[in-house]
């Protein structure tokens, strides 16, 4: 069969509860799935509106540390409209950089998980 896409990135973090009200509140992701397995398990899964791939926001296993992840990208078709959404719901960016194939900002949720807003221009998307 083969594999046919990448459905859920795990963001490792130190506090879950924490983690959802960025992801979810500053971010605009839709709340997926918050399912509680008991008092030390819980699945928080988020999406961006549309989105197929999801994030799950983990307590860190095999591994990992919170706010390990770096260079996760997130696509907007206005990067300025959205630069100015996320920054009046106290999201700190960096400033909007232009290179070759669209125009960037990164930001940081509050583990320091690593992220990437981009407008890519139309033949960097093909």
């Amino acid at each position: 069969m083969g594999i046919s896409r990448v459905d859920t990135v795990s963001i490792p973090v130190s506090n879950q509860g924490q983690s959802l009200l960025f992801y979810r509140d500053a971010l605009g992701f839709e709340l997926v799935r918050d399912h509680h397995a008991n008092n030390k398990k819980r699945w928080i899964q988020l999406a961006p509106k549309g989105a197929e791939t999801t994030i799950s926001l983990v307590v860190p296993f095999a591994g990992m540390k919170a706010g390990s992840v770096q260079g996760l990208v997130v696509k907007t078709d206005d990067i300025t409209s959205t630069y100015n959404e996320l920054a009046d719901r106290g999201v700190s960016l960096s400033e909007i950089v232009s290179l070759i194939g669209g125009r960037f900002a990164t930001f940081t949720d509050p583990d320091g998980n690593g992220w990437v807003l981009i407008e890519a221009t139309s033949h960097m998307m093909a």
